[in-house]
């Protein structure tokens, strides 16, 4: 059973090759598998909007009226999850907050916006989208695979010297 080519490929091709499939699997199970954990990690996919004072938004536009082009809303007209982070934002010394829940006035937000509450009014931006890091559904499960196989390609040369040592003794008993 053992000639030279056997021993070539098994002691030294399958260990390589099975590096490599390590270090495939590696760099696709790590960005997979980081994937399905973001969301329950990050908030991700919830937008931070930005609130300036009224004394800013009165320095943007001049004291002027906003352009035609800029949505304006009322504070009543945003959904809980919005209320709540403008008014937290409206706290937070740097005007930022993120959005966790439904957000249907984004691209009211995304265009630049101004909100009335309780006579003021304040101009809201999202400043930040928190985008979900996107990989194949596959990537994870199939990193993990070649990481697997990779492993017994490393483990060949030791499983291939002790399938020897039993093939010897086996033919010395005969």
């Amino acid at each position: 059973m053992s000639n030279g080519a056997d021993s070539f490929v098994f002691q030294y091709l399958a260990p390589f090759v099975g590096v490599l499939l390590i270090a495939v699997g590696i760099a696709g199970a790590v960005p997979g598998g980081y994937a399905l954990v973001e969301p329950e990690l990050e908030n991700c996919g919830n937008p931070t909007i930005g609130v300036e004072s009224p004394a800013e938004t009165a320095e943007r536009f001049g004291g002027d009226e906003p352009g035609p082009q800029l949505p304006q809303l009322a504070f009543e007209e945003l959904s809980s999850a919005e209320q709540t982070a403008f008014l937290t934002a409206v706290d937070d010394p740097v005007g930022e907050e993120q959005v966790v829940g439904d957000v249907p006035n984004a691209d009211s937000f995304r265009r630049g916006a101004l909100v009335a509450y309780e006579g003021d009014r304040y101009y809201v931006t999202i400043v930040a989208e928190n985008t979900c890091f996107a990989a194949a559904p596959l990537q994870f499960p199939l990193g993990v695979f070649a990481i697997a196989l990779g492993f017994l390609g490393v483990l060949a040369p030791p499983l291939y010297r002790r399938l020897v040592r039993l093939e010897q003794r086996a033919g010395r008993s005969e």
